[in-house]
């Protein structure tokens, strides 16, 4: 039996998550399903089937590799099809000068190095397969929330400038608001030009169309229930049908269970994010409250609020939301996003919310991303805890996930800060009491600091 950090409400498969872009995307084509009572062979088994999972299954497939996909819900069930769009520079929850600190200047830079290139995969992908995903915005800005906090955005602006050669500006409150950048609690802002905004499910069908393209085996309503070692190969056990691989990729991220494979166990710590979306608005709405810009932001506070406009005038929210999964606590967190958004755009009181919905950013003890072997064992890969940072991140690791497996890419290629698995979280077991106690904190720090 698969154990689960959080109740059944998180992990309810059978349907799309009621999110605005699972109604405004096209449906997926039909996977394949399941056959009772046989076996499956494939070269390489994964399971789940988002970006990380995809990208891996392209790259393999494309080097002639038979590749079988096991995806619990349908692909983007999970946080590919839950996120804010946000295609950008991240992946860690720690600065780059705390990278550096623990693993210097050089590997820093790679680590940076490595998510302008996942950009850049995300745009060419794009425009090579021919993806309208609701493509917009010139990178994005960090609004400092709190006057104390833009000390902290010339610091980014000089971490930036060392680390990743990305260009930045530095906007005032003033500089702000004739951008078509205001907000309340805003104090000035910083303007990072790399990434863009777009449509997560509309890029991930053009991902699973090339995939099925490649011959790529897609199965949906397949949870992978057991992973047996046999010494030469592993046995997968999804209810009746048993699937035989020579290796095998877990890409499931923060919906991952705890013993699939047992290393995994106590060493994410899955949290939950909340995403609002507004009806279209017209063009007198945006400018009452002075937010015209298409760019995509973020603010200071550590649980942070992430938003855009998107294409067609409607406005998106989101925010960290809780770590409970039950009717309950999902209530309160709309309730508690949807305050934070009056806060912040005080004009779209009366604005309807068309569309709410919440999914699981996958942190690691490490707060660090892990690529490669899982530690233990022989030939079974992962590529887990983008830090709400998958769209770019994740898709480039499971293109690199592909070619360590192949012998393409090595230890040099992914370098130390992704390349070294994290530790489990002390006093694992009861890490979600813990992340309940830090929210209460940060949430005061963030009110009052």
């Amino acid at each position: 039996m698969l154990k689960r950090l959080y109740q059944p409400a998180a992990y309810q498969t059978n349907s799309m998550p009621q999110s605005f872009w699972a109604v405004s995307a096209a449906p997926l084509p039909d996977c394949d399903h399941l056959p009772e009572d046989r076996t499956i062979t494939a070269d390489v088994a994964i399971i789940g089937g988002g970006y990380t999972g995809l990208s891996a299954a392209l790259e393999l497939a494309e080097n002639g590799v038979d590749v079988a996909v096991f995806d619990a819900g349908r692909s983007g069930w999970g946080a590919s099809g839950r996120n804010g769009g946000f295609c950008c520079m991240g992946g860690s929850g720690k600065s780059y000068a705390q990278l550096a600190k623990q693993f210097g200047d050089e590997q820093t830079r790679h680590f940076a190095k490595l998510q302008r290139t996942a950009v850049d995969l995300v745009a060419s992908r794009l425009e090579e397969w021919d993806v309208e995903a609701d493509r917009h915005s010139d990178g994005e800005v960090i609004l400092a929330h709190k006057a104390n906090r833009v000390k902290e955005l010339r610091e980014e602006a000089a971490e930036n400038a060392h680390f990743t050669g990305i260009e930045t500006e530095f906007l005032t409150k003033d500089q702000l608001s004739e951008r078509g950048l205001h907000a309340r609690e805003t104090h000035a802002g910083l303007h990072v030009k790399q990434g863009f905004g777009l449509h997560p499910l509309k890029y991930l069908a053009g991902l699973h169309r090339m995939c099925a393209a490649k011959g790529v085996r897609i199965f949906e309503q397949a949870t992978i229930e057991d992973l047996e070692d046999t010494g030469d190969g592993y046995i997968l056990t999804c209810e009746n049908v048993r699937i035989s691989a020579n290796k095998v990729v877990v890409a499931t991220n923060g919906y991952s269970a705890e013993n699939l494979p047992d290393w995994i166990g106590g060493r994410l710590m899955p949290v939950f994010s909340g995403i609002l979306v507004t009806r279209p608005m017209s063009d007198n709405e945006l400018a009452d409250q002075g937010w015209t810009s298409d760019l995509m932001a973020f603010d200071s506070r550590i649980l942070l609020h992430y938003f855009r406009k998107l294409p067609d005038n409607r406005f998106m929210f989101g925010g960290r939301g809780g770590i409970t999964a039950t009717p309950t606590a999902f209530d309160a967190a709309k309730r508690h996003l949807l305050s934070h958004f009056h806060r912040m755009f005080p004009a779209w009181q009366d604005v309807e919310i068309t569309h709410h919905w919440n999914g699981l950013a996958c942190l690691s003890q490490s707060f660090r991303p892990y690529l490669g072997r899982v530690p233990g064992h022989r030939d079974v890969w992962t590529g887990l805890a983008w830090h709400g940072n998958g769209v770019a991140l994740g898709s480039l690791a499971g293109k690199m996930l592909g070619q360590q497996m192949l012998g393409i890419k090595g230890p040099d290629d992914i370098g130390a800060i992704m390349g070294t698995p994290p530790d489990r979280f002390p006093l694992a077991r009861f890490r979600r009491i813990g992340r309940s106690l830090a929210y209460r904190y940060y949430g005061l720090r963030d009110e009052f600091a």
